[in-house]
């Protein structure tokens, strides 16, 4: 780890005129039962966990953390009496005893470094999706999760949807029939030149050294951010770690899957340092809570794309992501997010309008299931038992795609069969020398 003594002297302005701090930020979960939640990560994603939890109830805000401080000016401008950081690690200790939860909205290179830190603070966390940049940080993760019973989530938002709850009381009255597949897709793709981009000069606001984290060092360069590290190997995941575990939930979870047994690929070719451009991922899982094998095709990018379904309108597009079930009986549709899913054609759907099984789709909201899992009152949805198994799943994806073969697993080990440069890619990269944690 870094030199405690260094950061805290590096970060001391931070300090400086809030050493008599408001009410709101000590004390407040007991004072009137909202939880002091602290971010790491207060633009981007952070910025809309923070808009996003701005006036819920349930809530009370207590520091925010971010090596960019001009990609956080929003949130402080607009809770200027909360604490602001640089440092994550200087926030903890700073309000480790007042902090009830913690929100990560960090690059996916980050999230496991983040979060383990949290963790072993005894500090529930909501951790933004993918859960992590590799196989073995997502098994640290659970094994965490598991260790400490904090709650935990993931977050995919749709997973607390209505889109679920109503596709798997579909399924389970055999509205679909027989449904042995799932089409998923996303029309974006994060791809790069296959070079290192030039260095340019670090902006003042930014703090590089810790934004590269755990991560092997290099040069500056706004090709990286904001968000366009999605698309670097080094520090995202790509389309897969972006979307696969939004738009590959529904059918993840109704048909109760787990670990694959092969996954086959074919792509607009692969990349050292970036991802395909555009590609066509087959899962094939041995087993679903229907019985017998389940598949998942994936697409992603613009130039390997689903078919158009015969059975949508002539009039509908496609959308740009979502899911697709073709059963027996029936073709049913859900937009991205695990959206409410609908019959396909329209017709179709008015004809079963009445004896489709109806649900009670309302329940508490992600942010408030993690929150209220906090309190002992729920049971975080995403927590990392499940949506570790989804991750893991995309990480064999990414694997195939960078090594540009197909993948057998054995799904019992969970492990990639006679594939040594395969099976080392499932391990974490070394971290660069005291980012170890």
């Amino acid at each position: 780890m870094i030199n405690r003594r260094n950061f805290l002297t590096k970060t001391a302005v931070a300090f400086a005129g809030i050493q008599i701090l408001p009410r709101s930020v000590f004390g407040a979960a007991s004072a009137n039962g909202r939880l002091n939640i602290a971010f790491i990560g207060a633009g981007g994603k952070g910025w809309h966990a923070i808009q996003s939890l701005q006036h819920n109830e349930l809530v009370n805000f207590v520091a925010f953390a971010d090596v960019d401080e001009l990609r956080s000016t929003k949130a402080r401008e607009t809770n200027p009496s909360v604490p602001f950081y640089r440092d994550f690690r200087v926030m903890l200790d700073r309000h480790g005893k007042a902090i009830d939860g913690v929100i990560i909205s960090t690059p996916d290179h980050t999230h496991h470094y983040c979060a383990k830190h949290c963790l072993q603070a005894g500090k529930p966390v909501y951790l933004e999706k993918p859960l992590t940049h590799s196989i073995a940080e997502t098994r640290d993760l659970m094994a965490l999760e598991k260790k400490t019973g904090l709650a935990c989530q993931m977050g995919n938002q749709g997973h607390s949807g209505g889109g679920i709850l109503l596709l798997e009381a579909w399924m389970k009255a055999g509205l679909l029939g027989d449904v042995t597949e799932a089409h998923a897709w996303q029309n974006i793709a994060w791809s790069n030149p296959d070079a290192l981009p030039a260095a340019e000069p670090v902006p003042d606001a930014l703090d590089w050294e810790q934004w590269v984290g755990p991560a092997a060092m290099r040069p500056y360069s706004s090709k990286y951010l904001p968000a366009k590290w999605r698309g670097w190997f080094d520090f995202g995941c790509g389309t897969l770690g972006d979307w696969f575990c939004h738009n590959a939930d529904a059918p993840y979870a109704v048909w109760q899957l787990d670990c694959p047994s092969r996954i086959e690929i074919e792509s607009t070719g692969p990349k050292k340092t970036s991802f395909p451009a555009s590609a066509k991922i087959t899962f094939t899982f041995p087993t679903s809570v229907a019985g017998g094998e389940f598949k998942i095709h994936w697409y992603q990018g613009k130039e390997i794309t689903l078919p158009r379904p015969p059975e949508l309108e002539a009039e509908s597009p496609v959308p740009a992501g979502g899911t697709l079930f073709r059963g027996s009986k029936t073709t049913v549709l859900m937009g991205t997010h695990a959206g409410t899913p609908r019959v396909i054609p329209e017709i179709k759907m008015q004809e079963l309008a009445t004896t489709a099984p109806k649900v009670n789709t309302k329940r508490s909201s992600h942010w408030n299931n993690w929150l209220l899992a906090i309190k002992g009152e729920e049971t975080c949805r995403s927590n990392f038992a499940y949506a570790g198994r989804l991750t893991e799943t995309m990480h064999f994806a990414n694997i195939a795609l960078h090594l540009n073969r197909n993948l057998t697993l054995d799904p019992k080990t969970r492990t990639i069969v006679g594939d040594a440069e395969a099976t080392a890619l499932m391990a974490s990269p070394t971290p660069r020398k005291d980012w170890a944690i």
